[in-house]
């Protein structure tokens, strides 16, 4: 997206205030919860790669509506549009990237380096918004281009070899359920893992900045930094590679903990862009382990399904913790990142847990898996 160094201006320009964008989010966001399982069965029954191929369409168009978009109602109309697609794409993507590996033990890799590419294309486009002059809708027409790009390519899609036809006959909900439950330390302490580094790397690190005595002239460069760091994700596959995924997870709870420590107990200005750049590494890494754990646990028939479940539970839990974080900021930025540092101490027990009561995924290397 060219236009997101600037979308919330984008918006204002267009007359839309902070009060309009928050109720647009939260009703995109009620939306996406509401279809996230119906999503995951129908695309379980049309076929992975048929649900990518009308998703990818979707999202180009809900570009060229933002394109177009003039009044509230408008920019209503891209963010719904925009709740279907990421509801679909929910689970399906990573289900059809999974099913192209094989069970070779691929898909670790594939992942990490999914990661990578998602985060070398942020900054791409990021880097590009200088070049632009200034010119909002310019930038928003430049999506549509790169978006309908990516719909043509998904339309050229084939299905993994092996792939069973679609059917009706699929995993029942009630399975879907019954899994997510068993998951749900794992589960919880990603979510806990990912809103940690959410809030250190997005909301926390302009305030951190402020707090060690960094002038705000170096906001922009810092940021394209942690933005960068992300690359780390595709260095997952061989972390895991090495360590086993149990005690790859670990280090990576440990990590984030540790760095949301000394942030909370230090205002030192090396620390504070240091432990921003680590924290955006470390959910980097830890978000292709996630995709791994839960694909490997899904069943064939409805993995779709499965990760739609999955993703309910982590985004519930996500909206529980928004608020504290945000009344611990209020009253200062080392509160709210001792909570992150409890938040992924936590996390780390959940899923040290989830990992010791069920054989849930491989504890060593994985078969295909580079390891050097």
């Amino acid at each position: 997206m060219f236009y997101s160094p600037v979308a919330t201006l984008y918006r204002q320009s267009a007359g839309l205030s902070l009060l309009q964008m928050g109720v647009i989010e939260s009703l995109s966001l009620a939306l996406m919860l509401a279809l996230e399982i119906p999503w995951g069965v129908l695309a379980d029954r049309l076929g992975h790669r048929r649900t990518l191929a009308i998703c990818s369409v979707l999202f180009a168009l809900s570009k060229v509506v933002f394109w177009q978009a003039r009044t509230f109602f408008g920019f209503l109309t891209e963010r719904l549009v925009l709740s279907v697609v990421l509801s679909g794409l929910t689970g399906c993507d990573s289900a059809y990237l999974f099913s192209c590996c094989g069970g070779t033990g691929e898909h670790r890799r594939a992942f990490s380096h999914w990661e990578a590419a998602t985060v070398a294309g942020t900054v791409l486009a990021g880097l590009t918004w200088p070049l632009l002059e200034g010119d909002y809708r310019l930038a928003a027409l430049l999506t549509v281009g790169t978006y309908a790009a990516a719909a043509l390519l998904t339309l050229l899609l084939t299905d993994p070899a092996g792939t069973p036809p679609a059917r009706r006959e699929r995993a029942g909900f009630r399975a879907a359920l019954r899994q997510t439950w068993r998951m749900a330390p794992i589960l919880l302490a990603f979510c806990l893992l990912a809103e940690a580094a959410q809030q250190v790397t997005v909301f926390l690190n302009q305030l951190q900045y402020l707090r060690a005595g960094i002038p705000e002239r170096w906001f922009g460069p810092l940021y394209a930094l942690a933005t960068g760091a992300g690359l780390a994700g595709g260095l997952s596959h061989r972390l895991t590679g090495r360590l086993g995924t149990r005690r790859a997870g670990g280090l990576l709870f440990l990590t984030a903990a540790g760095v949301c420590l000394v942030l909370a107990l230090t205002d030192n200005p090396t620390a504070a862009v240091s432990g921003v750049l680590l924290m955006a590494a470390v959910r980097a890494a830890a978000n292709p382990l996630s995709l791994s754990i839960q694909n490997e646990n899904a069943p064939e028939g409805g993995r779709a399904a499965q990760l739609s479940c999955n993703a309910m539970l982590m985004d519930a839990a996500a909206l529980g913790v928004y608020p504290v974080y945000g009344a611990l900021a209020d009253r200062g930025v080392p509160g709210a990142l001792l909570l992150a540092c409890g938040c992924c101490t936590l996390g780390l027990l959940l899923f040290w847990r989830g990992m010791g009561r069920q054989s849930l995924a491989p504890q060593g290397p994985q078969p295909g898996v580079d390891t050097g």
